[in-house]
C-alpha cells in the first residue's frame, strides 16, 4: 500500500486522512498550526449529505451541533429579508470540530505532525489541503471572534455594512460566533471587534457587540481572500486550495468536507497501485469540478450583486411582494 502525505490539517485534510486510514492507507498530515485552534469561519454547515458524515465519521461530533433554521438579513439594524432554511444548518465551533477530527485521525493510526509546513510542489502521494492561496491584490479581509451575552434576533443573522457583511450564529448555549468579510482598509484590525464593526459601517451591530462579552483568545483574522480565483496548477488539491466559495452561501465547511470524499476513490486507486499518479489527479479534479463547479460559479456571480445596496433594496421590495425565490436560490447553490 502506497503512503499518502496531506499538507494541511483543516477540515478537508483531516477528513481525507480519516477516510484513508479507515481503509488501511498509511497517512501523514502536516499541519502548520496546532489543535485546538480558532479559524476565521462562519461555523455552520449546510446541506451536508449523510454519506459524507458517515465516511468521515462525523456523526458523534455533529450530534453536539446546534440546529439553525431561521435567517434574517439586516442593514442599518433593520431586517431586509427573513426566511427559513429548507433543512437546518448545523452550528459548531471549529475549535471543537478540528480537535475532534484530529483525535479521530490519530485513533485510526494516522500520523499528525503539527507546527510543520509541508512542501506545496507536486509529488506522487502528496495532497494539498492547506487552504486558499493568498492574493496580495485582494481587497477582502476575514475576521472572527466569539462573544458571550449576545442575544440573537434569529438563528442566523447577516448584517451589511459598507461593501462588506458580518454573520452571527450561536454555536453553544453561551457563545455566539461573529464572523465578517470586510474591505481591506475599512477598519483597524488591532481594534476591538465592536469598534471594527463601527468603523466598517455596522452601527447597530457595533452597539450590540459593545454590550456583549468578547472571548479574548478567539479573535483571528485573515487577509488576501480572493473569490474569483480558481487554482489550475498540476497538484492534487482539495478544499479551499481548489476554489474558495463566497461565505454568504454557508457552504464553505460543507465543500471542504465533501471535497475529501469526492477525491477519496481516485486516491485509493493510486494507493493500492491500481492507477498512476497523473490519472488519479485528473480523476479527482474532474470529480470535484462536476460536484462543486456550478455551485461556486453561481455564488461568485451573485456575490457582487449581494454587496450592492441598490440590489439589496430591490430584493427587499421583491421579498415584500413574495416575488423573491429565496428557496430556489438556495437549491441552485446546493
Amino acid at each position: 500500500m502506497r503512503a499518502v502525505e496531506i499538507v494541511g490539517g483543516g477540515l478537508a485534510g483531516l477528513g481525507l486522512g480519516i477516510a484513508l486510514r479507515a481503509r488501511g492507507v498509511p497517512v501523514t498530515i502536516l499541519e502548520a498550526g496546532d489543535y485546538p485552534r480558532h479559524r476565521v469561519c462562519g461555523e455552520f454547515i449546510t446541506s451536508l449529505d449523510p454519506a459524507t458524515r458517515q465516511t468521515l465519521q462525523l456523526d458523534t461530533v455533529l450530534r453536539r451541533a446546534l440546529p439553525a433554521r431561521g435567517v434574517t438579513w439586516c442593514e442599518d439594524g433593520k431586517a431586509l429579508i427573513t426566511h427559513r432554511l429548507e433543512e437546518p444548518a448545523l452550528c459548531v465551533s471549529r475549535h471543537l470540530l478540528d480537535q475532534e477530527m484530529a483525535s479521530t485521525f490519530l485513533r485510526l493510526g494516522g500520523e499528525l505532525r503539527t507546527g510543520v509546513r509541508g512542501d506545496c510542489d507536486d509529488n506522487p502521494g502528496r495532497v494539498l489541503a492547506c487552504g486558499r492561496r493568498p492574493c496580495s491584490s485582494s481587497r477582502w479581509v476575514g475576521v472572527k471572534q466569539h462573544f458571550h451575552d449576545l442575544e440573537l434576533r434569529n438563528d442566523l443573522e447577516v448584517h451589511f455594512g459598507r461593501r462588506g457583511y458580518i454573520g452571527l450564529t450561536r454555536i453553544d448555549k453561551e457563545t455566539v460566533n461573529v464572523c465578517g468579510l470586510l474591505p481591506r482598509g475599512s477598519c483597524d484590525l488591532h481594534a476591538p471587534f465592536a469598534e471594527m464593526a463601527g468603523q466598517a459601517g455596522f452601527g447597530d451591530l457595533s452597539d450590540r457587540l459593545m454590550r456583549a462579552e468578547p472571548v479574548a483568545d478567539s479573535f483571528c483574522a485573515v487577509a488576501g481572500l480572493d473569490y474569483g480565483d480558481t487554482v489550475t496548477d498540476d497538484t492534487f488539491r482539495i478544499g479551499d486550495r481548489s476554489a474558495l466559495i463566497p461565505p454568504f452561501t454557508g457552504h464553505g465547511m460543507t465543500i471542504a468536507l465533501q471535497s475529501a470524499t469526492t477525491a477519496l476513490d481516485p486516491l485509493l486507486a493510486w494507493a493500492r497501485g491500481e492507477s498512476e499518479w497523473e490519472a488519479a489527479k485528473a480523476s479527482a479534479h474532474r470529480r470535484q469540478s462536476r460536484r462543486f463547479g456550478w455551485r461556486v460559479r453561481t455564488a461568485r456571480a451573485l456575490h457582487p450583486i449581494l454587496l450592492d445596496a441598490r440590489a439589496r433594496r430591490f430584493a427587499r421590495a421583491l421579498h415584500r411582494r413574495s416575488l423573491l425565490p429565496v428557496g430556489l436560490l438556495y437549491r441552485v447553490m446546493h
